[in-house]
């Protein structure tokens, strides 16, 4: 190489952590504490907005589940979309736009008169959200040195669990205050108990979507406090401008400029296709493989749980203050793990890292199920911090994965699919674990036995550990240049795996989403539950079956 010559990564790299490092790192965070309450919002709400619309309904335990999935549907089809123009228009634009987006479309969830309109509004309000986390992610990979990439990784999903404990803190006063806060807008409301009896209470959970509106005075600021990423700039063309974020860098981080030709700058050769189905391609396959399932099943745990766990609570004794304060425990836990897992997986590897995740979550599942009791909730915390750590610990392994499985031109792209695709995980786990929980087998005495119930995530944390194991291989402290390199040359277009994948898509979401919400007591329905686990199982089977083979392939090439 001529010594004139050098790489974004290189340049980045060279600067090592500085004060700067932090304060881009405070800026983008403050977007995932944003995303974060957003989307947690609604599970420390749930309970209250379902006596609100359904009073009449003693256990609206599926209708409670859907509200979860209206925001998490918006998610998946923004995170899609999201990706795709962030690679095109920069990550700057569809952060702002994304921030912007969700802030403006919480606001109308407040004056919802009923389900059809505060389910549209958080469908919508979802495609912002979905667009900004993945954006968030891509953007810490392309400005943090490659030896601590991870790390800061991380510590952005940190935040984002942030959000979900400061929307614990913020919905339980509000909710349970036992006077109205605005006056006749937060409105007296009756409902029926599940043994019979009426209770009162005020519609105060509206303060907290006004409150979500936040966002938009964030996205201004962040129009003037943030700068397009020289990797952007620099794999489409303009290395002129890359030349001058590297130069304001460098100011910003040590205090001098050196100058740079713009010619010299080494930039990867370009997948010949940008488009979602290149994913999907030879070269891409196990890379996707990996990270998708993976995701898929850290997403369907964390939003299943999380959705559930105020429920569980109550069904043994706790009060709907405590049933939150638990979750919020949770929650706690998650940004401690989430500040770890970084460095863990920067140290020890990103491989390693996920397999001791999904054998502490099996471990730690086993021992809420059997120590979960009533009048003991100072071992239900311990607990449940030690349940928010692990879970959050395997899902938080994953994200440093993605934004390295694919060259800067599909980068976000693929960040963002991966997680829109775990998002149907999510979508559909509170559904699917509610009708899990309605099968005769967890039921005792006309309660469901939740402590039997969340055992059944031993099955979701065993299918990670061996996606785990087949498809994940290591990439850490290799820089973004050097990653994009080993992928570099020419590759089929995926086109037939890519249209195979949206066909099960389609199917997943019309079995564990779509079937549950249109069809009365479909979760009740002998045949519902086993379509419902095809579903769920259908991506698996196309990722063994297809990365498998091309692992088999690379193998036998290696030979």
């Amino acid at each position: 190489m001529n010594e004139k010559q050098f790489t974004i990564s290189e340049v980045i790299d060279s600067f090592g952590i500085t004060k700067h490092s932090w304060v881009l790192f405070i800026i983008l965070s403050l977007a995932q504490v944003l995303d974060g309450y957003d989307f947690m919002i609604i599970n420390s709400t749930n309970l209250f907005v379902a006596h609100t619309f359904w009073p009449n309904d003693p256990n609206p335990g599926a209708l409670m589940g859907s509200l979860t999935t209206w925001g998490l549907l918006g998610m998946v089809i923004g995170g899609a979309f999201g990706g795709i123009l962030s690679d095109k228009i920069g990550r700057k634009k569809v952060l702002i736009g994304a921030v912007a987006f969700y802030g403006v479309f919480t606001l109308p969830q407040a004056f919802a008169s009923d389900l059809t309109m505060f389910a549209a509004f958080r469908l919508i309000a979802g495609l912002g959200v979905g667009s900004c986390i993945p954006v968030v992610y891509t953007v810490f990979s392309e400005v943090m040195p490659s030896n601590r990439r991870g790390f800061f990784i991380t510590c952005g999903g940190a935040c984002m669990v942030g959000g979900w404990v400061i929307a614990g803190l913020v919905a339980n006063p509000i909710c349970n205050a036992a006077t109205p806060l605005l006056g006749g807008f937060t409105e007296m409301v009756t409902y029926t108990n599940a043994d019979g009896t009426t209770a009162t209470m005020f519609s105060n959970w509206r303060l907290c979507y006004l409150i979500g509106g936040i966002p938009v005075l964030y996205a201004i600021f962040l129009a003037f406090a943030m700068r397009e990423t020289a990797h952007w700039y620099a794999n489409t063309g303009q290395t002129e401008k890359a030349i001058e974020v590297l130069a304001e860098f460098e100011t910003k981080s040590v205090g001098t400029s050196t100058k740079r030709d713009p010619n010299a700058i080494i930039i990867p050769p370009r997948p010949e296709k940008t488009t979602p189905n290149v994913l999907f391609s030879k070269k891409f396959i196990v890379g996707t493989s990996a990270i998708w399932t993976v995701c898929f099943v850290g997403q369907f745990c964390v939003y299943g749980m999380n959705a559930w766990l105020p429920t569980w609570f109550k069904s043994i004794g706790y009060s709907a203050s405590d049933a939150v304060a638990l979750q919020t425990w949770n929650n706690v836990a998650a940004i401690i793990s989430n500040c770890l897992v970084g460095y863990v997986s920067d140290t020890m590897g990103r491989k390693k890292c996920l397999i001791f995740a999904w054998i502490l979550c099996i471990v730690v599942i086993i021992a809420c199920s059997l120590f979960v009791t009533p009048d003991s909730f100072i071992i239900c915390a311990v607990l449940m911090l030690a349940f928010g750590f692990a879970l959050n610990f395997a899902i938080s392994a994953i994200y440093p994965l993605m934004p390295e499985q694919y060259p800067t031109a599909i980068r976000n792209t693929g960040t963002a699919w991966c997680q829109a695709f775990a998002r149907f995980g999510g979508s559909a786990s509170s559904i699917v674990l509610g009708g899990i929980a309605t099968m005769a087998i967890f039921q005792a005495g006309g309660t469901t036995n939740w402590s039997s119930v969340v055992l059944t995530l031993i099955i979701p944390f065993a299918l990670g550990l061996i996606c785990t194991l087949v498809f994940v291989r290591d990439t850490y402290g290799k820089s973004l240049d050097t990653l994009t390199s080993e992928n570099s040359g020419s590759s089929d277009s995926g086109t037939a795996p890519f249209a195979i994948m949206m066909c099960i898509v389609v199917i997943l979401f019309a079995l564990c989403i779509i079937c549950p919400l249109a069809i009365p007591n479909w979760s009740k329905l002998p045949i519902a539950l086993p379509l419902m686990a095809c579903g769920m199982l259908l991506p698996f089977l196309f990722f063994f079956v297809l990365g498998g083979k091309q692992l088999i392939a690379e193998k036998v090439k290696k030979q």
